[in-house]
């Protein structure tokens, strides 16, 4: 080794280890952003069936079923009710002691634990879709950017924005669920 060669050795160690974290923090970037658009994907997609579901639903109670027969809506006299349906209960032995257990999930109330404060009311009409779709997209962490319904589907898209250290970008995905 010559006195102009003397280290060249440690020059070439520190090129290598720059370009050796280059690369991991390239990875670890692309890694975060393909994720997140997994993620993302996946919210979209499940915001848009649960949208696509509260338009069914809605549409179910609004419009009469339909005669195959005439084509013309079924017009049903209403039974008479005498009195409110009773609740499903099952029979719980305590002790020398039995009493009913009434579920829960047949009275309408969230079960023990659910995220929901507010029990569902028996007369409540289901929420529109796009708000059931805000709703899910705020469940998924994800920001519900555009909304459009149309007479038998739904297409959202839902927005992202990722907190990396250089840069904020953000991340969009569109979903559309209704009959094919």
């Amino acid at each position: 080794m010559t006195h102009s060669e003397s280290g060249s050795a440690t020059l070439h160690t520190l090129l290598a280890a720059a370009l050796l974290l280059t690369a991991l923090a390239a990875a670890t970037l692309w890694s975060t952003i393909s994720t997140a658009r997994h993620k993302l994907t996946a919210a979209a997609d499940l915001t848009a069936l649960s949208a696509a579901q509260s338009l069914a639903t809605t549409q179910t109670l609004t419009t009469p079923p339909v005669s195959p027969t005439t084509g013309r809506p079924h017009t049903t006299p209403p039974k008479p009710t005498t009195a409110a349906a009773p609740a499903m209960e099952s029979l719980v032995t305590i002790g020398s002691r039995t009493t009913p257990e009434i579920s829960l999930s047949t009275q309408g109330l969230p079960a023990v634990g659910s995220p929901s404060a507010d029990p569902p009311q028996p007369n409540t009409p289901p929420a529109a879709p796009c708000e059931t779709a805000a709703r899910t997209a705020m469940l998924n962490k994800v920001r519900l950017a555009s909304c459009d319904v149309t007479s038998n589907a739904v297409t959202v898209q839902v927005a992202l924005e990722l907190d990396l250290s250089l840069a904020h970008p953000t991340l969009t995905a569109t979903a559309r669920a209704g009959p094919l």
